[in-house]
């Protein structure tokens, strides 16, 4: 329509040149003059004329060629895997690759000249991360340099994306606003990467922890025993023909007894064994594991409530490694809960032929930073313990093929998740 306007302009403006022009020449200069006045009146046409042209092509050319950079732009940002989007100074879009538009549900949406907030409007799962986005871009503006975020985007599959964006804000002459550049890259496999990576260097570095307490307890924890049993056998002589001191003998039992214990935990992280798998009724494993603790449970006046599911749950395991294993794991729990405190111990069957058990006390917690150690060899919050206990319920674990982990708050209590495979491949043995 505008060419045809244009074109009808054209061909006016010609003819009342035309007519008008020779009207003046004829009419109000002499007849000598007339030949020269039209020749010179056509030599004015043909440059205004060929002016015209060479605007509206150097023009069209330039049309032309911005059309071309756009086209080439828009192939560019279409064909990157990232998110590309730029805004003017009001923070309106004015062009988005495929990628962005899939990501935010604005495929079939005309979005150019919309806001963030308007364009929310269009799709109610990501409506507040887009107003979000209205919030950060004008943070990024009042900054007045680039900017780089982690932010984290819900999917509608239910799963999580990360995503590093970083904002890029332009200025006029004059410092207003000119406009944005928004991209944002997909890192979610990147820290899924890295993250299993800080856990292969975090279980080598317990491994080799253990591999260095594993060759000491070996040479040590012989030592220690032949000494300990003579002493242990002086104190009991002692306790026969000294009735006086009587109270200081059984003091000296007690802690020969506990140095004989830690000895015994030693030799367990240092002799390899081999563990022979049966299969084992969990739900009754843990009922007698509970009543052997009930004493102690009262006696810190601790409640022990279970939660196990009415179908009967058979793993293959080494039943007494487990056994210990939960009684470590029990009894922390116990001397961790204040008086009148409550441990709840729950057994899920998980997808993928596991199981899953929660031991969870409302006790003191674990601090960020013990948490961070927990399993390591001699260390231990507690003002007589070695650290061994945790360490060995580690290896049990390890040796089933399974995994432990603890989640805590300070003065809120502990959870401790321990998940078992129901049945495994063929037996392994603890190094």
């Amino acid at each position: 329509m505008q060419k045809k306007q244009l074109i009808l302009l054209y061909i006016i403006i010609s003819i009342v040149w035309i007519f008008g022009s020779n009207f003046l020449i004829y009419h109000f200069l002499p007849s000598s003059l007339n030949d020269i006045a039209a020749r010179i009146k056509e030599v004015i046409y043909v440059i205004i004329t060929g002016g015209f042209f060479y605007f509206l092509i150097h023009k069209t050319e330039e049309l032309h060629a911005s059309k071309e950079d756009q086209q080439r732009l828009s192939t560019l940002i279409n064909s990157m895997v990232d998110f590309v989007n730029f805004k003017d100074g009001e923070g309106r879009w004015i062009e988005a690759n495929n990628f962005g538009l899939q990501l935010f549900q604005l495929e079939n949406v005309d979005y150019r000249g919309k806001k963030d907030s308007e364009l929310a409007k269009y799709t109610d799962f990501y409506a507040d991360a887009l107003k979000q986005c209205e919030i950060s871009d004008e943070e990024t503006w009042r900054n007045g340099e680039i900017t780089r975020v982690e932010e984290s985007l819900p999917i509608p599959d239910g799963s999580i994306k990360t995503f590093e964006t970083i904002k890029v804000p332009l200025f006029n002459s004059d410092g207003s606003r000119k406009g944005l550049v928004v991209m944002g890259r997909d890192i979610t496999e990147r820290k899924e990467m890295l993250k299993e990576l800080k856990e292969r260097e975090e279980r080598l570095r317990r491994t080799e922890k253990l591999s260095v307490v594993g060759e000491l307890s070996a040479s040590v924890a012989h030592e220690i025993r032949n000494p300990l049993t003579s002493l242990k056998g002086f104190v009991q002589i002692l306790q026969v023909e000294d009735v006086k001191h009587q109270y200081y003998y059984q003091i000296m039992l007690d802690e020969l007894n506990r140095i004989n214990h830690i000895v015994g935990e030693l030799l367990l992280l240092a002799k390899p064994q081999h563990v022979k798998f049966s299969k084992t009724w969990i739900q009754k494993l843990l009922h007698d594991v509970i009543s052997l603790l009930g004493t102690e449970a009262s006696l810190y006046n601790v409640q022990i409530e279970s939660s196990f599911p009415n179908e009967d749950l058979f793993i293959e395991c080494e039943p007494n490694q487990l056994k210990q294993l939960f009684i470590n794991i029990i009894k922390n729990a116990i001397e961790a809960s204040t008086k009148g405190g409550k441990v709840t111990i729950t057994l899920k069957k998980e997808d993928g032929n596991r199981i899953l058990i929660m031991i969870e006390d409302n006790g003191s917690g674990i601090s960020e930073e013990r948490l961070q150690k927990i399993g390591e060899p001699f260390y231990s919050s507690k003002e007589k313990g070695t650290g061994l206990g945790l360490t060995v319920s580690f290896k049990i674990v390890q040796s089933h093929k399974g995994t432990i982990r603890f989640k805590s708050q300070k003065n809120e209590g502990t959870t401790v998740f321990i998940e078992l495979p129901i049945v495994h491949e063929r037996p392994s043995k603890v190094d």
